[in-house]
Formats: structure tokens, sequence, C-alpha cells
């Protein structure tokens, strides 16, 4: 009987030099992951120098791309969900473009960093972003990843150093013979430099000693940024947020809620009767007139919003716990707390036009009606997610609806909105605040604060060097030097 058994192929022919060496070549850029964490700290501390260093800009906008960079190759950004909200990130990164102003630098700069947080600590899973968020508002979300942060770094470095890393352990081979050649090479050259005036005016350069500390504090303290979200990556895999221990039950849930409602009730009969009953009545009772009644207490209202949200959000868990008579009415409380609340932001909101229309416009001003308001959609989705009516959950809305509002407020230029708003109503009298005009805003409102002759005058008559280099280029202050050239 005959094998029909196939007979072993042939061995493939031995790859030809050329093939030997491109193949090696490719394994010597084929960067480990414990390498990758390494360089993309690394990576992440140069691009916090470069971006702090300079005018928001151009640059600034580099760094964040390399920070990115380094969250995707580091490995501490992962998954489709992690890419996405990177690339979200860049919306309020690319601001630091269009815009100058000191109120909107620091948003957009938070909104980043708050984003990049998110992008590491999300994984696949149902309500990603919600579950993410938990870990990062978790009591220990800051000393946890802080050990993880440190584990990952020593056992990165240990890898590189001593196991099967072939790159690694060439950029250490590379880094000491940098700690040994550059001493020596400084010491040669200070003293040839000082032996010889020509030679020495080969090194001189704007950069002084304290020059190099200032960029070698940042770079380390950038790298220390990026260590922990690498951390927070790391924390996000292992970490189960576990629930949270119950101190109430669902009847003193009912009481302190019912108590709010009480509070917040009485409030909106006082609105009412001050409406109803007229300038008189405000007078008599209180001392003060009907305007400075009705522009007072802005700031307390808001502060008793945010604490009824705290409240809200603190006794949720025990209306799903609770049998259902005991969930009805704590949803029914919980409602009428969202509606009574949203009265009081509107109240809050009334009052600070009010203000505003006596005294003027001021980004404070602007910028608190904007927080105002955004209170009251915040409450606007908690009422939904009480009832039930949202698909997604109320955390990631309140992202989404914050992300928005922030891309809004920069497109808006609110700089130059207080501006216009001060320009056209005071201009031309002594009612206008040529001071603030000229001392609070910045380029963002110069185009406009110019066509005003006396705000004109004052901006005119300071020194306004603007920096025009491409490295740091600045939609707001390329448009205000234009406008200067033209004006002054």
């Amino acid at each position: 009987m005959t094998s029909t058994t196939q007979p072993p192929p042939p061995p493939p022919p031995p790859p030809r030099p050329e093939e030997q060496i491109f193949r090696e070549r490719r394994e010597l850029w084929r960067i480990p992951p414990s390498t990758l964490v390494l360089v993309s700290v690394v990576v992440g501390g140069i691009a916090f120098d470069l971006g702090v260093r300079h005018p928001m800009g151009l640059l600034s906008l580099a760094a964040i791309g390399l920070t990115a960079a380094a969250g995707m190759y580091g490995g501490w950004i992962r998954g489709p969900l992690g890419r996405r909200l990177l690339l979200v990130a860049f919306l309020p990164a690319s601001m630091l473009l269009l815009r100058d102003s000191p109120w909107l630098i620091p948003l957009n700069v938070a909104g980043v960093i708050g984003l990049l947080i998110l992008a590491a600590t999300v994984r696949p899973e149902p309500h990603a972003v919600t579950r993410a968020l938990g870990r990062v508002l978790h009591p220990v979300s800051l000393a946890e990843p802080a050990g993880h942060s440190v584990d990952l770094i020593a056992r990165s470095a240990r890898a590189a150093v001593t196991g099967h890393d072939n790159l690694g352990r060439r950029l250490v081979r590379f880094a000491r013979g940098l700690a040994i050649g550059v001493p020596v090479v400084v010491i040669l050259a200070t003293l040839l430099a000082a032996s010889d005036a020509l030679f020495r005016s080969w090194f001189a350069s704007p950069f002084g000693l304290g020059t190099v500390f200032d960029h070698g504090a940042l770079v380390i303290f950038g790298a220390a940024l990026t260590t922990a979200l690498a951390g927070h990556g790391a924390w996000a895999d292992v970490r189960q947020i576990p629930a949270p221990r119950r101190f109430l039950g669902p009847t003193e849930a009912s009481i302190v809620l019912a108590g709010v409602v009480a509070t917040y009730a009485a409030f909106v009969v006082a609105q009412v009767i001050a409406i109803t009953a007229g300038a008189d009545y405000v007078e008599r009772r209180t001392g003060l007139t009907y305007g400075e009644y009705a522009r007072a207490g802005f700031f307390q209202l808001v502060a008793a919003a945010l604490l009824t949200l705290l409240v809200l959000v603190g006794l949720r868990r025990y209306r799903q716990s609770s049998s259902p008579r005991l969930a009805r009415r704590l949803k029914a409380l919980e409602l009428s707390t969202v509606a009574l609340t949203l009265v009081v932001v509107g109240v809050a909101i009334r009052r600070l036009f009010l203000y505003e229309a006596e005294l003027g416009l001021t980004m404070l001003r602007l910028s608190t009606i904007i927080f105002a308001g955004f209170i009251g959609f915040v409450f606007v989705v908690t009422g939904l997610s009480i009832a039930g009516r949202l698909r997604r959950g109320p955390l990631e809305v309140v992202l989404a609806g914050a992300l928005i509002l922030l891309m809004g407020f920069n497109i808006a230029n609110p700089e130059q909105i207080v501006a216009e708003r001060n320009i056209d109503r005071f201009g031309g009298t002594e009612l206008l605040d040529v001071s603030y005009l000229v001392n609070n805003l910045g380029s963002d409102a110069v185009p406009t604060m110019l066509t005003d002759p006396a705000v004109a005058r004052a901006l005119c008559a300071e020194n306004h060097d603007v920096d025009d280099r491409v490295i740091v280029f600045n939609w707001s202050r390329s448009r205000a030097a234009d406008a200067y050239a033209d004006t002054c």
C-alpha cells in the first residue's frame, strides 16, 4: 500500500545580505513598550517646556501634539474611545491659536488636561466615559495613580536597561556618554574661550545658566505630569471603584429633600411678593431701594444652587435602592427641587443683568452670567436624568455641554463683546471706563477698542511689542498688531 504523505516543503532560501540588514534595522526601530514609556515621558517634559516658556500660539499647539503622540506611543492612551477623546482634546487646544485672553487661556488648557486624563483613564466597557469620570473623581484618584506612576517608570527603566531591549540599552549608553562627555567639553571650551577672544566670540549666547536651569526645571515638571498621566492609564486597568457605603436611608433622604423644597418654595414666594407688591413694599420691609434689592445676592444664589446640586448627586442612589412607593416620593421631591432651583438660577441671572445695566459689562460679570447659565443646563440634565428621559449618562451629557460651551465662548470672543457693549453704551461720555478697557482687555478686543477715540489715545500712548515669530503665531495678536499699525 503506497503512502500518500506529501514530502516536506524545501526550506526557504537564506535571505540576501541586503534583506538581512533591512530586517535588523526594522527590529532596531521597533521600540519595545518599556522604552516607549520612557521616551513618551521625556517628550511630554519637552512639550511642557515649549508650551510654558513661549506665548500661547502655534508652538503651544505643537507641544500638545507632542504630548498626544507620547500618550499614543507610550501606551497610556489605548482603545478607540481613548483615541477619539485625544482628538477631541485638540478642539480647546486649537483655541490657543485663536484667542489670547487671560480669561480663556486657563480654561482651554484645563479643558485639554481634563480630556487627556479622561483619554488615559477610559477603557472599553459599558458606560465607559461615566465610569472613567468616576475613577478620576474618586477620593483616591490622586494618591493611587501616583504609586502606579512610580512603579511603571521603575519597571520600564529596569526592562530597558537589563531586559532584551536593544534600543533601550543603546539609549542608556548614549545618555551615559553624554553625562561624561558634556562636562569635559564645557570645561575645555571654557578654558579655550578664556584664552582667545575670537574663539570666545563664537560662543556668545543669550542663554545663561539661569535659562538652562529654568528649561531643565520645566522639562522635569512636564515629565512628572506625563508620568502622572501614564499612572492614570495604569491605574484604570486595575482599579475597580467600590460602591460607596450608605450612611442614610430613603427616609432620611426624603427629609433632607423636603427641607430643601420647602426652603426654595419660601424663596420663590418672596420673589413673587417682591414683583407684585411693588417698590414701596420692598423698601419698607428691607430698607433698600428696589434697584439695590434686585441687584444684590447673585453670588449667594449661585452658591445655593451648587449646594443643591451636591445634595441631589449625593442622594441619588437612595431612590434606586428603595421600595417603589419611597422611590416615587423621592423622585417627586428631586424633580421639585430641580424645578425650584431653576427658578433661583433665573433670579440670579436677572439680578446680574440688572447690575450690568447700571454699571456696565466686565469680563467677570459676563463670565458669571455664562457660568450661571451652565448651572441651569446642569440642572436641566439632572431633571431629565431623574425623569428617565436621557439616553446617555448625565455626566457624559454635562461633559459634552461643557466642551460645547467652552468652544462657543472662544468663538464668540468675550473680550470683544465686553468692549463693544461698553463703547456702544458709554462711548464719547465720561461714563466710559477707559482704564478698565485698557488695563483688563487684551489682544482679542484691541481692534474694537481702537474704534473709540478716547480708548485709542490711551492704547497708542503705550508701547506695544508684538512677538510676530511664526512659531508663536496667534490670530488675535496678529490682528491687534495690524490694528495698532493702522491706527497708532
